[in-house]
Protein backbone atom coordinates (compact mmCIF):
# COMPACT_ATOMS: atom_id res chain seq x y z
CA UNK A 1 0.00 0.00 0.00
CA UNK A 2 2.78 2.66 0.78
CA UNK A 3 4.62 1.79 -2.75
CA UNK A 4 0.93 2.41 -4.49
CA UNK A 5 0.50 6.07 -3.07
CA UNK A 6 3.01 7.79 -5.45
CA UNK A 7 2.06 5.76 -8.53
CA UNK A 8 -1.47 6.61 -7.81
CA UNK A 9 -0.04 10.30 -8.08
CA UNK A 10 1.82 9.94 -10.86
CA UNK A 11 -1.21 8.80 -12.82
CA UNK A 12 -3.54 11.39 -11.74
CA UNK A 13 -1.32 14.28 -12.81
CA UNK A 14 -0.06 12.58 -15.95
CA UNK A 15 -1.56 12.99 -19.18
CA UNK A 16 -0.67 9.75 -20.90
CA UNK A 17 1.40 6.99 -20.53
CA UNK A 18 3.99 5.86 -23.53
CA UNK A 19 4.89 2.53 -24.60
CA UNK A 20 7.98 2.78 -22.30
CA UNK A 21 5.86 4.15 -19.46
CA UNK A 22 8.62 6.91 -19.57
CA UNK A 23 6.07 9.75 -17.78
CA UNK A 24 6.98 13.13 -18.58
CA UNK A 25 10.36 12.43 -19.26
CA UNK A 26 11.02 11.13 -15.51
CA UNK A 27 14.57 9.15 -17.52
CA UNK A 28 15.60 12.41 -17.48
CA UNK A 29 14.57 13.03 -13.79
CA UNK A 30 16.14 9.68 -12.74
CA UNK A 31 19.71 10.68 -14.04
CA UNK A 32 19.68 9.20 -17.75
CA UNK A 33 20.74 11.45 -20.84
CA UNK A 34 21.33 14.08 -17.98
CA UNK A 35 21.43 18.19 -19.64
CA UNK A 36 21.28 21.11 -18.01
CA UNK A 37 17.56 22.20 -18.40
CA UNK A 38 16.27 25.91 -19.57
CA UNK A 39 14.66 28.27 -16.99
CA UNK A 40 14.61 25.56 -14.38
CA UNK A 41 11.90 23.74 -15.75
CA UNK A 42 13.21 20.67 -14.15
CA UNK A 43 13.72 22.80 -10.72
CA UNK A 44 17.32 20.81 -10.71
CA UNK A 45 18.78 21.26 -7.75
CA UNK A 46 15.73 20.43 -5.63
CA UNK A 47 16.86 16.94 -3.28
CA UNK A 48 13.68 16.26 -2.56
CA UNK A 49 12.13 16.37 -5.81
CA UNK A 50 15.01 14.31 -7.31
CA UNK A 51 14.35 11.94 -4.52
CA UNK A 52 10.34 11.47 -4.87
CA UNK A 53 10.94 11.18 -8.54
CA UNK A 54 13.62 8.38 -8.32
CA UNK A 55 11.13 6.30 -6.41
CA UNK A 56 8.28 7.34 -9.16
CA UNK A 57 10.26 5.94 -12.11
CA UNK A 58 10.89 2.55 -9.59
CA UNK A 59 7.04 2.35 -9.02
CA UNK A 60 6.90 2.61 -12.87
CA UNK A 61 8.91 0.06 -14.02
CA UNK A 62 7.02 -2.42 -10.97
CA UNK A 63 3.67 -1.81 -12.90
CA UNK A 64 5.89 -1.93 -16.26
CA UNK A 65 6.79 -5.72 -14.80
CA UNK A 66 3.65 -6.37 -14.21
CA UNK A 67 2.47 -5.63 -17.54
CA UNK A 68 5.21 -7.22 -19.56
CA UNK A 69 6.56 -9.91 -17.70
CA UNK A 70 9.28 -11.32 -20.63
CA UNK A 71 10.61 -7.52 -20.80
CA UNK A 72 11.44 -6.75 -16.69
CA UNK A 73 14.67 -7.66 -15.44
CA UNK A 74 14.54 -9.59 -12.06
CA UNK A 75 17.82 -8.39 -10.90
CA UNK A 76 16.83 -4.78 -10.31
CA UNK A 77 16.62 -3.56 -7.10
CA UNK A 78 14.79 -1.08 -5.37
CA UNK A 79 16.01 1.73 -2.89
CA UNK A 80 14.87 1.61 0.56
CA UNK A 81 12.20 4.57 0.62
CA UNK A 82 9.58 5.37 3.15
CA UNK A 83 6.64 7.42 2.80
CA UNK A 84 7.37 9.39 5.68
CA UNK A 85 10.81 10.63 4.55
CA UNK A 86 8.42 13.30 1.97
CA UNK A 87 6.51 15.93 3.17
CA UNK A 88 3.76 17.47 1.23
CA UNK A 89 5.58 19.99 0.42
CA UNK A 90 7.64 17.31 -1.89
CA UNK A 91 4.39 16.66 -3.15
CA UNK A 92 3.62 20.21 -4.11
CA UNK A 93 7.40 20.75 -5.76
CA UNK A 94 6.20 17.46 -8.23
CA UNK A 95 3.04 19.06 -8.93
CA UNK A 96 4.41 22.50 -10.41
CA UNK A 97 7.16 20.59 -12.38
CA UNK A 98 4.50 18.51 -14.29
CA UNK A 99 2.31 22.12 -14.26
CA UNK A 100 5.09 23.78 -16.05
CA UNK A 101 5.94 20.63 -18.36
CA UNK A 102 1.79 20.83 -19.16
CA UNK A 103 1.70 24.35 -19.83
CA UNK A 104 4.69 24.09 -22.37
CA UNK A 105 2.96 21.18 -24.20
CA UNK A 106 -0.44 23.41 -24.19
CA UNK A 107 1.18 26.48 -25.61
CA UNK A 108 2.68 23.94 -28.43
CA UNK A 109 -1.29 23.10 -29.17
CA UNK A 110 -2.26 26.93 -29.31
CA UNK A 111 0.25 27.91 -31.43
CA UNK A 112 -0.48 30.61 -33.72
CA UNK A 113 0.62 30.25 -37.33
CA UNK A 114 -1.07 33.15 -38.97
CA UNK A 115 -0.13 31.50 -42.34
CA UNK A 116 -1.57 34.62 -44.93
CA UNK A 117 0.48 32.56 -47.82
CA UNK A 118 -1.66 29.02 -47.04
CA UNK A 119 -4.89 31.04 -46.34
CA UNK A 120 -4.57 32.51 -50.26
CA UNK A 121 -3.44 29.12 -51.39
CA UNK A 122 -6.30 27.41 -49.57
CA UNK A 123 -9.33 29.98 -50.02
CA UNK A 124 -8.43 30.21 -53.99
CA UNK A 125 -8.01 26.00 -54.15
CA UNK A 126 -11.14 25.20 -51.91
CA UNK A 127 -13.83 27.99 -52.29
CA UNK A 128 -15.16 28.27 -55.72
CA UNK A 129 -16.89 31.21 -57.10
CA UNK A 130 -15.88 33.47 -54.27
CA UNK A 131 -13.99 36.08 -55.65
CA UNK A 132 -15.48 39.10 -53.88
CA UNK A 133 -15.42 36.55 -50.29
CA UNK A 134 -11.97 35.42 -50.74
CA UNK A 135 -10.55 38.84 -51.41
CA UNK A 136 -12.23 40.69 -48.90
CA UNK A 137 -11.03 38.06 -45.98
CA UNK A 138 -7.26 38.07 -47.18
CA UNK A 139 -7.73 42.16 -47.11
CA UNK A 140 -9.39 42.17 -43.40
CA UNK A 141 -7.62 39.80 -41.96
CA UNK A 142 -3.73 41.09 -43.38
CA UNK A 143 -4.97 44.66 -42.31
CA UNK A 144 -6.36 44.00 -38.57
CA UNK A 145 -3.34 41.27 -37.99
CA UNK A 146 -0.29 42.88 -39.65
CA UNK A 147 -1.09 46.64 -39.96
CA UNK A 148 -3.68 47.63 -37.18
CA UNK A 149 -2.17 47.20 -34.70
CA UNK A 150 -3.94 49.20 -32.24
CA UNK A 151 -7.22 47.35 -32.88
CA UNK A 152 -8.59 44.75 -30.75
CA UNK A 153 -11.25 42.79 -32.23
CA UNK A 154 -12.55 42.32 -36.21
CA UNK A 155 -16.20 41.01 -36.60
CA UNK A 156 -16.86 39.80 -39.77
CA UNK A 157 -20.33 38.93 -41.14
CA UNK A 158 -20.93 35.99 -43.94
CA UNK A 159 -23.50 35.97 -45.81
CA UNK A 160 -24.92 34.22 -48.52
CA UNK A 161 -27.24 30.88 -49.55
CA UNK A 162 -26.42 27.52 -48.00
CA UNK A 163 -23.60 25.89 -49.29
CA UNK A 164 -22.00 28.62 -50.99
CA UNK A 165 -18.57 27.76 -48.78
CA UNK A 166 -19.40 30.15 -45.51
CA UNK A 167 -18.20 27.28 -43.28
CA UNK A 168 -15.54 26.19 -45.39
CA UNK A 169 -14.24 29.45 -45.40
CA UNK A 170 -14.54 29.32 -41.64
CA UNK A 171 -12.19 26.12 -41.27
CA UNK A 172 -10.22 27.30 -43.69
CA UNK A 173 -9.16 30.45 -41.43
CA UNK A 174 -8.76 28.23 -38.93
CA UNK A 175 -6.70 26.16 -40.15
CA UNK A 176 -3.88 28.68 -41.36
CA UNK A 177 -3.86 30.90 -38.09
CA UNK A 178 -3.69 27.87 -36.15
CA UNK A 179 -1.19 25.42 -35.73
CA UNK A 180 -4.22 22.70 -34.68
CA UNK A 181 -6.98 24.63 -36.53
CA UNK A 182 -10.68 24.27 -35.53
CA UNK A 183 -8.64 21.97 -32.58
CA UNK A 184 -6.89 24.37 -31.47
CA UNK A 185 -7.73 26.20 -27.99
CA UNK A 186 -7.58 29.40 -29.87
CA UNK A 187 -10.76 28.77 -31.70
CA UNK A 188 -14.57 28.16 -30.66
CA UNK A 189 -17.70 27.48 -32.76
CA UNK A 190 -20.61 28.08 -31.32
CA UNK A 191 -24.20 26.71 -33.27
CA UNK A 192 -27.58 27.62 -32.08
CA UNK A 193 -29.27 24.52 -32.28
CA UNK A 194 -26.68 22.75 -30.74
CA UNK A 195 -25.19 24.66 -27.58
CA UNK A 196 -28.51 26.95 -27.08
CA UNK A 197 -31.33 24.68 -27.71
CA UNK A 198 -33.92 25.67 -25.56
CA UNK A 199 -35.13 28.97 -24.76
CA UNK A 200 -35.94 28.34 -21.34
CA UNK A 201 -32.39 28.36 -20.57
CA UNK A 202 -31.19 31.14 -21.59
CA UNK A 203 -30.18 33.14 -18.99
CA UNK A 204 -28.17 29.84 -18.26
CA UNK A 205 -26.65 30.47 -21.42
CA UNK A 206 -25.72 34.06 -21.38
CA UNK A 207 -23.24 32.61 -18.71
CA UNK A 208 -21.91 29.60 -20.32
CA UNK A 209 -21.31 31.86 -23.25
CA UNK A 210 -19.44 34.60 -21.29
CA UNK A 211 -17.53 32.42 -19.69
CA UNK A 212 -16.11 30.30 -22.37
CA UNK A 213 -15.39 33.64 -24.57
CA UNK A 214 -13.28 34.69 -21.70
CA UNK A 215 -11.59 31.32 -20.92
CA UNK A 216 -10.61 31.52 -24.49
CA UNK A 217 -9.43 34.47 -24.27
CA UNK A 218 -7.02 34.00 -21.12
CA UNK A 219 -5.40 31.36 -22.61
CA UNK A 220 -4.93 32.50 -25.86
CA UNK A 221 -4.03 36.05 -27.15
CA UNK A 222 -5.71 36.05 -30.52
CA UNK A 223 -8.84 34.18 -30.17
CA UNK A 224 -11.51 33.06 -32.90
CA UNK A 225 -14.89 32.88 -32.39
CA UNK A 226 -17.13 31.79 -34.99
CA UNK A 227 -21.27 31.68 -35.03
CA UNK A 228 -22.60 29.52 -37.22
CA UNK A 229 -26.36 30.62 -38.56
CA UNK A 230 -26.11 33.40 -36.00
CA UNK A 231 -29.28 34.82 -37.07
CA UNK A 232 -31.01 31.92 -35.42
CA UNK A 233 -29.27 32.89 -31.80
CA UNK A 234 -31.91 33.44 -29.07
CA UNK A 235 -32.79 37.29 -29.33
CA UNK A 236 -32.12 37.47 -25.39
CA UNK A 237 -28.64 35.69 -25.63
CA UNK A 238 -27.39 38.49 -28.01
CA UNK A 239 -27.34 41.42 -25.51
CA UNK A 240 -25.29 39.29 -23.38
CA UNK A 241 -23.10 39.42 -26.58
CA UNK A 242 -22.50 42.64 -27.63
CA UNK A 243 -20.50 43.80 -24.48
CA UNK A 244 -17.86 40.39 -25.00
CA UNK A 245 -17.48 41.82 -29.10
CA UNK A 246 -16.78 45.67 -27.57
CA UNK A 247 -13.50 46.98 -27.59
CA UNK A 248 -13.33 47.72 -24.16
CA UNK A 249 -13.54 43.69 -23.47
CA UNK A 250 -10.95 42.61 -25.89
CA UNK A 251 -8.35 45.14 -24.90
CA UNK A 252 -5.69 42.25 -24.08
CA UNK A 253 -6.41 39.89 -27.20
CA UNK A 254 -6.83 40.43 -30.81
CA UNK A 255 -10.18 38.98 -30.67
CA UNK A 256 -11.42 37.85 -34.06
CA UNK A 257 -15.07 37.18 -34.47
CA UNK A 258 -17.37 35.71 -37.91
CA UNK A 259 -20.74 35.33 -38.03
CA UNK A 260 -22.21 33.17 -40.64
CA UNK A 261 -26.15 34.02 -41.61
CA UNK A 262 -28.42 33.53 -44.28
CA UNK A 263 -30.13 37.10 -44.15
CA UNK A 264 -29.75 38.44 -47.26
CA UNK A 265 -28.78 35.67 -48.86
CA UNK A 266 -31.93 36.54 -51.69
CA UNK A 267 -30.65 39.39 -52.01
CA UNK A 268 -27.59 38.45 -53.10
CA UNK A 269 -28.78 35.92 -55.47
CA UNK A 270 -31.06 38.69 -57.17
CA UNK A 271 -28.03 40.40 -57.95
CA UNK A 272 -26.03 37.67 -59.32
CA UNK A 273 -28.97 36.48 -61.76
CA UNK A 274 -29.52 39.82 -62.75
CA UNK A 275 -25.69 39.86 -63.82
CA UNK A 276 -26.23 36.89 -65.68
CA UNK A 277 -29.48 37.95 -67.70
CA UNK A 278 -27.46 40.90 -68.78
CA UNK A 279 -24.48 38.77 -70.22
CA UNK A 280 -21.93 39.70 -67.53
CA UNK A 281 -19.51 37.92 -65.94
CA UNK A 282 -20.43 37.44 -62.02
CA UNK A 283 -16.46 37.98 -62.15
CA UNK A 284 -17.43 41.87 -62.78
CA UNK A 285 -19.79 41.74 -59.18
CA UNK A 286 -18.05 44.36 -56.79
CA UNK A 287 -18.54 44.86 -53.06
CA UNK A 288 -20.34 48.04 -54.14
CA UNK A 289 -22.90 46.06 -56.63
CA UNK A 290 -24.26 44.33 -53.26
CA UNK A 291 -23.22 46.63 -50.07
CA UNK A 292 -26.38 48.91 -50.87
CA UNK A 293 -29.38 45.95 -50.92
CA UNK A 294 -27.38 43.47 -48.80
CA UNK A 295 -27.13 46.47 -46.08
CA UNK A 296 -30.97 46.82 -46.92
CA UNK A 297 -31.71 43.70 -46.89
CA UNK A 298 -30.39 43.22 -43.08
CA UNK A 299 -32.13 46.27 -42.11
CA UNK A 300 -35.72 45.38 -43.08
CA UNK A 301 -35.11 41.53 -41.65
CA UNK A 302 -37.82 41.01 -39.81
CA UNK A 303 -36.44 38.31 -37.03
CA UNK A 304 -34.01 41.45 -36.16
CA UNK A 305 -31.36 38.99 -36.52
CA UNK A 306 -28.08 39.34 -34.64
CA UNK A 307 -26.15 40.80 -38.01
CA UNK A 308 -28.81 43.20 -38.03
CA UNK A 309 -28.63 44.04 -34.04
CA UNK A 310 -24.83 44.34 -34.32
CA UNK A 311 -24.86 46.20 -37.72
CA UNK A 312 -27.31 48.96 -35.90
CA UNK A 313 -24.69 48.67 -32.34
CA UNK A 314 -21.71 49.18 -35.41
CA UNK A 315 -20.24 46.68 -34.12
CA UNK A 316 -19.75 44.52 -37.49
CA UNK A 317 -16.48 45.43 -39.70
CA UNK A 318 -17.22 44.06 -42.47
CA UNK A 319 -19.74 42.32 -44.62
CA UNK A 320 -18.77 39.02 -46.55
CA UNK A 321 -21.33 38.08 -49.41
CA UNK A 322 -21.52 34.85 -50.97
CA UNK A 323 -22.33 34.42 -53.93
CA UNK A 324 -24.67 31.65 -55.40
CA UNK A 325 -22.75 28.82 -57.47
CA UNK A 326 -23.56 27.75 -60.97
CA UNK A 327 -22.74 24.26 -62.47
CA UNK A 328 -19.13 24.71 -62.95
CA UNK A 329 -18.61 25.50 -59.02
CA UNK A 330 -20.55 22.59 -57.62
CA UNK A 331 -18.35 20.15 -60.56
CA UNK A 332 -15.41 21.40 -58.97
CA UNK A 333 -16.74 20.75 -55.42
CA UNK A 334 -17.26 16.78 -56.68
CA UNK A 335 -13.93 16.68 -57.88
CA UNK A 336 -12.58 17.98 -54.90
CA UNK A 337 -14.82 15.33 -52.88
CA UNK A 338 -14.06 12.69 -54.83
CA UNK A 339 -10.29 13.57 -54.53
CA UNK A 340 -10.22 13.49 -51.45
CA UNK A 341 -11.73 10.16 -50.68
CA UNK A 342 -8.79 8.86 -53.26
CA UNK A 343 -11.43 7.72 -56.30
CA UNK A 344 -10.80 7.78 -59.62
CA UNK A 345 -13.15 9.72 -61.37
CA UNK A 346 -13.98 10.81 -65.30
CA UNK A 347 -16.18 13.87 -66.51
CA UNK A 348 -19.31 11.74 -66.87
CA UNK A 349 -19.23 10.88 -63.03
CA UNK A 350 -18.79 14.64 -62.41
CA UNK A 351 -21.97 14.85 -64.89
CA UNK A 352 -23.71 12.58 -63.00
CA UNK A 353 -23.61 14.27 -59.52
CA UNK A 354 -24.87 17.44 -60.86
CA UNK A 355 -27.60 15.74 -62.24
CA UNK A 356 -28.57 14.44 -58.96
CA UNK A 357 -29.12 18.39 -57.75
CA UNK A 358 -31.53 20.71 -58.31
CA UNK A 359 -30.87 24.08 -59.90
CA UNK A 360 -32.60 27.20 -60.00
CA UNK A 361 -34.68 29.58 -60.75
CA UNK A 362 -36.96 26.96 -62.60
CA UNK A 363 -37.04 28.70 -66.49
CA UNK A 364 -33.10 29.29 -65.99
CA UNK A 365 -31.50 26.33 -64.01
CA UNK A 366 -28.45 28.23 -62.88
CA UNK A 367 -27.96 28.48 -59.19
CA UNK A 368 -27.70 24.93 -57.18
CA UNK A 369 -30.75 25.02 -54.39
CA UNK A 370 -28.22 23.72 -52.20
CA UNK A 371 -24.36 24.84 -53.65
CA UNK A 372 -22.15 22.54 -52.78
CA UNK A 373 -23.66 21.10 -49.04
CA UNK A 374 -25.43 17.56 -50.38
CA UNK A 375 -22.67 16.97 -53.49
CA UNK A 376 -20.26 14.83 -50.95
CA UNK A 377 -23.68 13.01 -49.97
CA UNK A 378 -24.58 12.23 -53.52
CA UNK A 379 -21.21 10.64 -54.17
CA UNK A 380 -21.25 8.44 -50.78
CA UNK A 381 -24.91 7.29 -51.95
CA UNK A 382 -23.09 6.67 -55.85
CA UNK A 383 -20.48 4.59 -54.24
CA UNK A 384 -22.90 2.02 -52.23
Amino acid sequence: MVRAAPLLLLLLISPSVHGSLDVLGLAELKGEDTEEKKDGLWLSGAQEVQDLAQLSWEYMQDLQCWLWPDKCDDKRSHTEWSWRSFGWDSLHLLTDLYAKVLESREYTRVSITNNFTGLQFDLDRRVHGQHLAVKQILTSLKRFLKEDSQKTTLALAFHGWTGTGKNLAARIIAENLYWDGQRSLCTRVFIPQLHFPHLSHVEAYKVQLRNQIQAVSLACSQPLFVFDEADKLPEALLQSLFPLISPEETQDTRSIFIFLSGVGASMINEVALNFWRAGRHREEITLDDLHRPLRAAIYQSKDQSLTHQLWTQDLIDEFVPFLPLERSHVKRCAQDAIEAQGLPYSENALESVIQELLFVPKEEKIFSAQGCKQVAQRINFMKL
